[in-house]
């Protein structure tokens, strides 16, 4: 995965550079990889392993992705405990898994940890300043303009939505989320966008430029159907921005969002081939670090054929 620095340098400079420069950005996601590891070995040593579980499961298809177990769950190459990065924003990624390890990985596999210490996290990870640096980076290495209809799946608290309304003009906003409550927090965040409850974009109506699909694709319940129904309210020619974390670079902050409620992991062909059902793919960013990042569109309709009299 860390063939694609020259493309991380391209897209996102300004990250790397505030992270400290590449050899601080590596660290960081072996890092993720080390806990991840960990965390699979601690589970796996308590008898706690049940792929019923998303958090187990995640841990289980990443690793197994990177060929770090074998299909029996067991360790198959050996993950060497990184050195600490000293880079701010590379070190704050770290601590974030730091912070979700304390919750202990046995009672997270055993769903014995309390919902609000991780509803918690989850809000803190949103705001920290890796986070809120990647997210801007992606937005400008899209090349996102003014005057856009822009709509957002999954909304969760308002917080994308706040970070794009701090850089840019749309036409319009509108964030829907299947949680009423996240919503609530949503508007108040944001209270110049608009933010429904909605469990999914089959039940909305409009026209849309632009679909924000940053870090979506592992909410939703039925990817393939809301695709489909977000492709009905993207107009043809319209833009797709997406960006996923994937099992090739992000192991652990993936098991770390599974814990939290997302229901799925992907590795960058899976999450390519998904979308491509849909949509067509414009541009491939790149595939792995620091997410699965890419620009697609909404195909134009195709001319109907006339017939011979």
């Amino acid at each position: 995965m860390y063939l694609e620095f020259r493309s991380v340098l391209k897209y996102f400079r300004d990250y790397v550079e505030a992270s400290g420069g590449i050899s601080e950005v590596k660290k960081g996601f072996d890092w993720s990889v080390w806990y991840a590891a960990k965390w699979w070995l601690e589970i796996h040593s308590a008898g706690a392993v049940n792929l019923k579980k998303p958090f187990v499961k995640a841990l289980y298809l990443s690793l197994l992705a990177m060929r770090i177990i074998d299909e029996d769950g067991n360790i198959h190459k050996e993950v060497k405990k990184p050195e600490l990065p000293k880079g701010l924003y590379a070190r704050e990624w770290v601590e974030m898994h730091q912070l979700f390890d304390e919750l202990g990985a046995v009672k997270v596999a055993r769903d014995e940890v309390d919902r609000n210490s991780l509803d918690l996290l989850f809000s803190d990870i949103q705001v920290m300043g890796w986070h809120r640096l990647m997210v801007n980076a992606f937005l400008n290495a899209f090349g996102e303009s003014d005057g856009h209809a822009v709509l957002e799946p999954f909304s969760r608290e308002g917080h994308l939505a706040q970070l794009y309304l701090e850089s840019y003009k749309p036409a319009a906003y509108l964030g829907y989320d299947p949680n009423p409550s996240l919503v609530e927090v949503a508007k108040q965040v944001v209270p110049n966008a608009t933010f429904v409850a909605a469990p999914s974009a089959c039940q909305l109506s409009g026209q849309f430029d632009v679909v924000l699909l940053v870090e979506k694709l592992q909410w939703m319940a039925d990817p393939v159907r809301e695709l489909d129904c977000i492709s009905k309210l993207l107009k043809p020619g319209g833009k797709l921005y997406v960006a996923q974390p994937v099992a090739d670079s992000t192991p652990g902050y993936l098991a770390i969002l599974t814990a939290m409620g997302a229901q799925h992991v992907y590795t960058w062909t899976e999450v390519e081939q998904l979308i491509g059902i849909r949509f067509a793919l414009e541009k491939r960013l790149v595939k792995t670090i620091p997410f699965y990042v890419a620009i697609f569109a909404k195909p134009h309709p195709r001319p109907a054929r006339e017939t011979l009299r």
